[in-house]
């Protein structure tokens, strides 16, 4: 996906911000985009989520892939926002497709090695279609990825066999997302159900 001018100047002004008590821009105006409103009105949730991406890259999941169950469920929005919150923390970001990720691994010296702190977010697209998991198929959409973050629209359902069918192929399950939902809506998680981050406001 590639940047407007306004998005690459909004990106460009979080990477300049100081990783301790980076705050987002306030109030962005209609013009600045959705990204910057969604970082704006929620920054305290993806301030939440790239902690969780920080961790889990300190313990060696280099890799985060962001997947879901259906299309428009606002992944792509949610990889760029992730990557502004993280380069606004100081950490190096690279964001690419699936088709991709070889490619990107290849190119960072080290390969992932404890001296490579490089954190790579994966757009990885739909894991979960509807009917039952079918767990060769995941195997092969989730290769290559060390963790995941499951994204799901705010009336979508859940559910702990997704969890458990990736932690049987060895994929960390960061948490789940919601998206599309009512500003400032937030719930404790339900039966079987990770930390849920909820972002406020809808996801394009």
């Amino acid at each position: 996906m590639t940047y407007d001018l306004l998005d690459t100047a909004f990106v460009d002004r979080w990477a300049t911000l100081p990783a301790a008590g980076a705050t987002p821009l306030a109030d962005p105006g209609p013009e600045e985009g959705i990204g910057a409103k969604l970082l704006a009105a929620a920054w305290r949730q993806w301030s939440d989520l790239a902690a969780v991406v920080e961790a889990a890259r300190n313990r060696g999941r280099r890799v985060i892939g962001i997947a879901g169950s259906e299309p428009a469920e606002g992944r792509t929005q949610l990889v760029e926002c992730l990557a502004a919150a993280l380069r606004a923390r100081g950490r190096d970001v690279v964001c690419v497709p699936p088709s991709e990720l070889s490619a990107v691994s290849e190119e960072i010296p080290g390969g992932g090695s404890p001296h490579d702190k490089r954190i790579v977010l994966v757009d990885a697209g739909v894991w979960f279609p509807p009917g039952p998991i079918r767990r060769a198929r995941l195997a092969v959409a989730s290769l290559g990825c060390d963790a995941v973050i499951l994204v799901r629209r705010a009336d979508g359902r859940g559910g702990a066999a997704r969890e458990a069918a990736l932690e049987a192929l060895g994929i960390e399950v960061l948490g789940e997302v919601l998206t599309f939902a009512a500003a400032g809506e937030e719930r404790e998680p339900q039966g079987g159900e990770t930390s849920a981050r909820v972002l406020a406001g809808g996801v394009a």
